[in-house]
């Protein structure tokens, strides 16, 4: 079952304040909370609660609310008026490692990044390559590298050496035709 604490906040700060009294494992935020100015703030609080799975609440997808989806690497997202059911599933989803994103949302979300990417003016001949296929553990590693986690807590969250991070991710790059994260995170 889930241990839910409640919290009413005005504004990003105070989530983060909230946040650094005791950094929550799943944190679930209104996209009535994200003002258009305050979509930024979304990278930074995400950036100091690394291992927070994020999801994202709201009355239905709106171009604002995908936006903070991307910004905040959220993981899913429940739609208010969704059954106690659907709404347990996207919980579910989220803290066994999955997304919790409705199909329609999923693919409203990939438009999305495609149209932030056409904007950034990134010509499609610079795309990345063709992913080639990861093993179950690598793809893990990747996700997690992916939300901005270090070596050291992707180690401490799989319960895995730092070394073995270190070698997965190595396999990933090598696969991929690259050498570092860098290339992962642009």
């Amino acid at each position: 079952m889930y241990q839910v604490e409640y919290a009413e906040m005005n504004s990003i700060c105070d989530l983060d304040a909230r946040c650094r009294q005791r950094p929550p494992r799943l944190l679930l935020v209104d996209v009535a909370l994200i003002s258009p100015h305050s979509v930024n703030q979304l990278a930074d609080l995400r950036r100091h609660f690394p291992a927070t799975d994020w999801l994202l609440g709201w009355d239905g997808p709106s171009s604002q609310g995908l936006e903070a989806a991307i910004r905040s690497q959220a993981r899913g997202c429940v739609e208010w008026g969704s059954t106690a059911k659907q709404f347990a599933q996207s919980l579910d989803a989220v803290l066994a490692g999955s997304l919790g994103f409705p199909g329609p949302v999923l693919q409203a979300l990939y438009l999305s990044v495609l149209r932030l990417k056409s904007a950034g003016g990134r010509p499609a001949s610079t795309a990345a390559p063709p992913a080639a296929r990861l093993t179950a553990r690598e793809d893990e590693v990747l996700s997690l590298m992916y939300r901005d986690m270090t070596n050291k807590q992707i180690a401490e969250r799989l319960g895995i050496s730092v070394n073995t991070v270190k070698k997965h991710l190595a396999h990933v790059f090598a696969k991929q035709g690259q050498h570092s994260r860098r290339w992962h995170l642009i």
